[in-house]
């Protein structure tokens, strides 16, 4: 049963109708996100990270030692 239709049994208040229907909404991406996860990493190998690491060129640059007067 979606979070909309349990509103509406409990309900007749429009804003709350509204939002389970939000609720619904953000369920169903939520879903495709979890399956769209579950598919990459299938079989156990972990994905490639989306963003280079701090070692990557182009990052900041690496600390120094400086004197302290």
């Amino acid at each position: 049963m979606s979070y909309s239709s349990q509103v509406k049994v409990m309900t007749s208040d429009p804003g709350a109708r509204f939002l389970g229907g939000v609720a619904d909404d953000l369920k169903a991406q939520l879903d495709a996100l979890k399956a769209r996860v579950d598919a990459c990493c299938e079989g156990g190998e972990t994905p490639n990270p989306i963003a280079p690491t701090g070692g990557a060129k182009g990052g900041p640059p690496a600390p120094t030692d400086a004197k302290v007067p």
